[in-house]
């Protein structure tokens, strides 16, 4: 089975019938059927976008990686002109933006911890590099001891 398949078979397990017919029928109104093609379409779009946005493959053994790929399968259904009473509209930022479920999977690192980020400036206001507390070239001159300035017993 395809990556897609399995993808959209998660999306069909997960989500109400009658809004996927709804999702997946955006011509036909009168439809009492899902259209897979329409679904695994969708779904595929969502493994393709998938390296731009998360900065690695879909791998669908992954857990994480398919519970945000089944929403964003259906935010791209939801973009491509679908809409349904029963299904609530998962808006495409709030898989595909900055901020969004797949920026997460693409931040966060080993055992799902985020990776380290700071807002501060690298730069003072005067220009100079600024330095954290703990970098040696931080400190005045003279303030550690250097080869040139211990004295030891000859």
């Amino acid at each position: 089975m395809s990556d897609q398949s399995e993808l959209w078979a998660a999306v069909v397990v997960s989500y109400d019938a009658a809004g996927l017919i709804e999702l997946t029928n955006t011509r036909d109104r009168s439809a009492t059927t899902v259209d897979t093609t329409v679904g695994e379409d969708a779904a595929l779009g969502v493994i393709n976008l998938w390296p731009i946005y998360a900065q690695l493959a879909y791998d669908n053994s992954d857990s994480t990686h398919v519970e945000v790929a089944k929403r964003g399968t259906i935010a791209m259904l939801w973009e491509r002109g679908g809409s349904a009473s029963s299904i609530a509209k998962v808006e495409w930022d709030e898989v595909f933006s900055a901020d969004g479920l797949m920026s997460r999977v693409r931040n966060t690192g080993p055992r799902g911890r985020m990776s380290p980020s700071t807002n501060g400036p690298d730069t003072s206001s005067r220009g100079r590099k600024l330095r954290g507390w703990s970098d040696s070239k931080s400190l005045a001159p003279g303030i550690l001891p250097s080869s040139r300035t211990v004295t030891g017993d000859e």
